[in-house]
Order: C-alpha cells, then structure tokens, then sequence
C-alpha cells in the first residue's frame, strides 16, 4: 500500500477530516436559512437559558405571599372565615390570664402607695406594736387600740374623698381583674373532670372574652357579668365535686 493511501486510513487524518465537513455542512445550512429561521433559533436559545436566571431567588416570591396573609392582632383570634373573635388563643390563655391579674395587681399596689396614710407605713405599725408590748395595763392597751382605730379609720375616710369616685370605682375593677387568673385556674381543674369538660371550656372562651372586653364595659356591666361568671364557675365546682356546692366561711 502506498504512503498516500497509509495516510488516509490514518485514524487521526480521518477524525480531523470529519470535523471539517461538519463544519462545512454546518454552515452550509445556516446561509441556506432564511432570516426568520434564524431569528427563532436564536430566540430558542434564550428560552433555554432564561429559566436558569430567574430561579436565583426563589424564596422572594414565596416570602411577599406569605406576608401579604392574614394577621391575627394582639389579644384576638381570626376564625377561618375571618370573623375577629374577642380573646386570645387557647393556647396563650395561661399567658393571658397572668399578664392580667398581674397587670391589675400592680396597678392596685401604685394606686393605694399613692392614698396610702401615715398609718399604712411598716414603720409606723413597728413603733405601735412596740409601744404595746410595753404597756402591761390590759385596760390601757385597750385603749390605745381604740384609738389607733379611730385614727386610722378618720385617716382613711380622708384619702378616700381626695381619691374620689373615679379612683375606688377604678381600685374594684383592678380586684376582680386580679382574680382573673385564679378563675382560669380553678377551671382548668373542673376541665378535668370528662363529664364537665365541654362545660368548662364553654367558661374559659367566656372568661377570656370577658377579660378582653373588660376595659370597654361600664361599671355596672363590667361587676354583673364578673359576679355571673363566679357563680358559673361556682357551680362547676360544686357538681365536680359530687353535687356539694362549697359553703362560704362564717365569720367567727
């Protein structure tokens, strides 16, 4: 065989040989196209490219329809048809009923330090029970009570009038607010009972929204509905346990 033909049988010759007519057909076709043929095989490689930009930030989309849902406000609960129920979720109740009582609790204390007398101080009622303890007298003890009595009870009378009816109308809400919280809890204990269950959680969605709603009653209506849900809670009691309703103490 003859060194021409060596060479062309030569597998390097040949692959070499084969792209080049590849790219001789290739381009061959291409100038056979016309505009429009070109134009949409262009546009096709850039649909397939696309795609790959636009995911660079999935997660943008998905956090703008995420915020752009429903809030549920502060001390409310939205049902699924988007009523707005007063009162918290069953599940932040405990929370709730603390913040309450002890919101109330406070309140009360910076209210009474602020009408308190000279009576109310610890130091004053050292000094009195020391001057007691030194008196053996029992008729002279008795009289130095007597007066202490009167004292405190003109003292009082006094701090009352500057407080004024908005100050003790103000000073009873805050002691049934603070009992708001020892309410859930005496009925979160009826609820174990399997027979009242039901019962009790109707008197917790009561006493949540009662709570919620308190600041917006009046005075008469904020006392009645409290003293209505205390005899409710009452008489779960008494039914947890056996049907004897707890008998208040006597004084004695």
């Amino acid at each position: 065989m003859s060194k021409p033909s060596k060479l062309l049988l030569n597998p390097f010759v040949l692959t070499a040989s084969g792209i080049v007519l590849l790219g001789v057909v290739s381009i061959a076709i291409i100038r056979s196209m016309t505009p429009d043929e070109k134009e949409s095989v262009e546009s096709g490689e850039k649909s397939v490219i696309r795609p790959a930009k636009s995911s660079v930030h999935p997660s943008r989309s998905s956090g703008d329809s995420s915020s752009s849902g429903p809030r549920k406000s502060q001390g409310k609960e939205i049902q699924g048809d988007g009523k707005i129920v007063a009162g918290p979720e069953k599940s932040k109740r405990q929370e709730f009923m603390t913040t309450i009582s002890v919101r109330a609790r406070n309140e009360l204390k910076g209210l009474r330090e602020q009408y308190k007398t000279e009576f109310d101080s610890a130091e004053s009622r050292k000094e009195f029970s020391d001057t007691l303890r030194n008196v053996t007298d029992p008729e002279e003890r008795e009289r130095l009570l007597r007066e202490r009595t009167t004292a405190m009870r003109i003292a009082r009378n006094k701090m009352d009038a500057q407080k004024g009816f908005p100050g003790r109308a103000r000073e009873k809400r805050l002691i049934a607010l603070m009992q708001v919280q020892n309410l859930w809890r005496m009925n979160a204990f009826v609820a174990r009972n399997a027979s009242l269950t039901g019962e009790a959680g109707k008197f917790d969605d009561r006493l949540a929204e009662w709570a919620a709603n308190s600041e917006d009653m009046s005075d008469e209506e904020f006392h009645a509905s409290f003293n209505d849900l205390r005899h409710a809670l009452n008489d779960l009691r008494g039914r947890n346990q056996g049907g004897i309703r707890p008998q208040p103490s006597v004084p004695k």
